[in-house]
This record gives structure tokens, sequence and C-alpha cells, in this order.
């Protein structure tokens, strides 16, 4: 509770010196801080009107004030005082470790994700019967946990006397050393081994942790015989997470394999227009166009974008986003990201031109070290700049994704020491991301 008061009087701290006197007094300083749990911070106001415009024009300014003074993210939940604050936490949530908001109905599908959505689905209305585990991998900030926790609140609302539990492997692991210190070990194992679907996001972080690997081992392999659904999802796929024990990257390579990429430009446009909604704000069409052309990397930078837009105005004091306030929010963001669209074909150009090579060199067939060594390095560098499937990559260079696999590991095997490859590598990238 302590805590709790705490963050709220910083938090009123700094809006006090980002709003106007007229506006904290009369939306900001008669608000009550009520609850806080894993994902929301509960306020309680005196009425709907003051509920209304927490949620809507302040509301993403108090997140991110939430979030300084806290020091990690919450949403923020508002309530009118004669509701009944116990009942303003969702028993899913508080149960399962489960984000509510993590739904099918609000996941953006596009050509990135499609299969992942489809297999996520498939699995949340039929589990243990089509793919177990289902593993889900990309880069950072693409979706997987929403589709993760997608799949558990599915779970929960259609089979409600089953068992679900969303955890990390970081807690997993810090779990598992306080079970031993505390000699509850049993009582840890009951916890993940007595579900009916265990989700666990980042498995790649049991990978330098050889206990917790041992213990998920067993975790796993209990589970699946007894038919019970396991879906996991890291940054990679298992085969090139470093020191995850082979056992493991077996069983992970049980079931299916989905990657989630990088939004296209169709889906970042609706990505944009669905956080837009849900933030009670219209955007002109420029001002979307305008974030999806210039925020490319991933779903969490693309909602940060709208986020952001939104606390300028909350900041100036106005309901219109204008294309100017819009330049202005993201000035600092833009600032930092490539100015260039980069595109496997921009890395094949840049590859060739670095070796003096004739324009289409590294898309033929001929295999002489000249052309081959450069071709390597090319699929290396769209592999870790782009984040792209080895089967998409393979596409662009007319060759088959066990090719683009076996140049990518062979160029990373060679990095680690041989610092000239470091630096032309480094050169390449730069020239890539020029404009």
């Amino acid at each position: 509770m302590d805590n709790m008061n705490n963050i709220w009087e910083n938090v009123k701290s700094q809006l006090e010196q980002e709003i106007s006197t007229v506006s904290f007094d009369t939306w900001i300083r008669p608000v009550k801080p009520v609850a806080i749990d894993n994902v929301k911070f509960t306020l309680s106001v005196k009425a709907e009107i003051n509920r209304d415009m927490l949620t809507t024009k302040f509301r993403s300014l108090i997140e991110s004030c939430i979030a300084f003074a806290a020091g990690r993210s919450y949403e923020l939940h508002v309530i009118v005082e004669s509701e009944d604050t116990s009942a303003s936490v969702d028993p899913i949530t508080e149960a399962n470790h489960l984000n509510a908001k993590y739904t099918f109905e609000n996941f953006v599908v596009g050509n990135n994700n499609n299969l992942a959505h489809a297999a996520s689905l498939a699995v949340a209305e039929a589990p243990s019967k089509k793919y177990n585990p289902l593993f889900l991998y990309g880069g950072s900030g693409l979706g997987k946990t929403h589709l993760l926790q997608a799949i558990g609140n599915y779970f929960v609302r259609n089979y409600p006397e089953k068992k679900v539990l969303y955890t990390t492997s970081e807690k997993f692991t810090y779990e598992l050393v306080t079970a031993i210190r505390e000699k509850t070990n049993q009582a840890f194992r009951n916890k993940h081994r007595t579900v009916d679907l265990l989700l666990m996001d980042d498995i790649q972080f049991l990978a330098t942790k050889e206990l917790a690997q041992e213990e998920f081992f067993h975790t796993f392999n209990t589970l699946y015989e007894a038919g019970k659904q396991i879906v996991l999802t890291s940054d990679r796929l298992p085969s090139e997470t470093p020191h995850l024990e082979e056992r493991l990257k077996t069983r992970f390579q049980m079931g299916l394999l989905a990657d989630v990429q990088p939004p296209d430009y169709e889906t970042r446009l609706a990505i944009l227009r669905s956080k837009i909604e849900e933030e009670y704000f219209t955007f002109d069409e420029e001002i979307v166009e305008y974030v999806a052309n210039n925020i490319k990397s991933n779903v969490r930078d693309l909602e940060g974008a709208v986020k952001r837009i939104l606390a300028y105005a909350g900041i100036e004091r106005t309901n219109t986003i204008s294309m100017e306030l819009a330049q202005k929010a993201l000035k600092e963001i833009l600032s930092t990201l490539p100015q260039r669209n980069i595109t496997i074909g921009v890395i094949i150009d840049e590859v060739e031109k670095y070796y003096n090579l004739p324009k289409g060199s590294l898309v033929t067939k001929r295999r002489s070290n000249d052309i081959a060594y450069p071709r390597h390095i090319a699929m290396y560098i769209a592999r870790e700049v782009l984040n792209e499937s080895y089967p998409r990559i393979g596409d662009e260079f007319n060759r088959d994704h066990t090719t683009v696999m076996t140049a990518v590991k062979k160029i990373k095997a060679n990095l680690s020491g041989d610092t000239e490859l470091q630096d032309i590598i480094k050169e390449l990238v730069d020239n890539i991301k020029k404009n």
C-alpha cells in the first residue's frame, strides 16, 4: 500500500509540472490510488466524467509517469468511487498471470504473422490435438507475447475447469532457486506440472542455466506425456539458441515452429488504426501514414509512437493531433532510426558494390569462392539486420532455406575469432543504413 501511494505521489509531482494548474486541480488532485497488481494500477475518481477524462485525454501521460515512478509499466485502470474496487481486478489476470487485454480479437493479422496466428488459434480451440508444443519465435516487440496470452485467455474462458499457467523462463528460474533454498521443490513441481496449459515466454533465457534446463526438461516431459498443451516463445529458433541442451532443442522441435516477422506497411497501418481507436482519439490518415512509413521495426515501437504523440497532445492540452505535433513528438525517435528503407535487395546491392562484383552476381548459381563468400555475408546480414526468415532470404538468393542456414552459421562461427571479418560486416551494415 505504501509503495502504491509513493508511486502516485511521484506521478502527481510529475503531472503538476506537465499540465496546467486548472487541469491538475480539476482532474488529478482529487484522484485516489486504490489498487496495484502485476498488470494494473487502479485509480478511483468521484464521477464518470472524471474517469472518461483520465482514460482518454490523460491516459498515455499518466501511464508514462507511472512507468517512470515505478520503474516498470502498468496499465491504467480507473473506477468510479461507487464501484466495487475488489471487482475491478480481472480474475483471469489475477489467477493465471495473464493480461486480459491480449486477445485474438484485438490481434492484427498480416503477412508477417498469419501462420503464428492461425497456429495459436488452432491450439486454443483444440489443445494438445494439433501442435504440441507450439514454438513461436521472432524479434522483440512483434506480438509473440500477445499471441501467447491470447491462447491463455481464450483457454480460460472456454475451459474454465482447466488450469492455465503463464510464466517466463526468468521467473521459472527464480522460483526454482527459491524452492531449492526453502526446500519447497515439490510445491514448485506441482505448480508447473499439474496444469493443462503451460505458456512460457522467452524460453531462450534458460539457455545458460543448467539447473533450470534440467528442471524444465522433466516438466516438459511430464506435461507432454500427460497430453497437456505447451506453448513457448523465443527470439530465435531452438537450433540457433547457444548453450541450449540438445535434448531440449529436440523436444521444442517436435511440434510446430512458427515465426513472427516485422509487420509490412499494410499491417503497420492496421495496427496503428487499432491502437488509436483504443485510445479514443482520431488521427488524420496522413498522420497514420506518416507514422507507418517511419516506424518499421516492430509493434511495440508503433504503439510507443502513438502513446508519445498522445502524451505530447496532453502536455499541449489539445485534442487535435496535427502533423506538426506528430513530427515534433517523434523527432527524437526518428533521429535514431535508419533513414533508408532496408530490404534484402539493398543488402545484396551494397555487398556487391563492396566486393566490386557485377550487379546480380550474388543471386546467380555461381559457386566460386569470390562469389560464394560475399553471398554468405549478405545472407548473414539479411538475417541479423532484418531478422528475415530463412525461406524468405532463400527466395531472394534463389537458394533453399537450408543453404541460408548453413551460410549464416558459417559466418557466425568465423566472426568469433576474425576481427577483419567483424570490421567488414560493421562497415557493410553502416553502408546499408546510410541514404
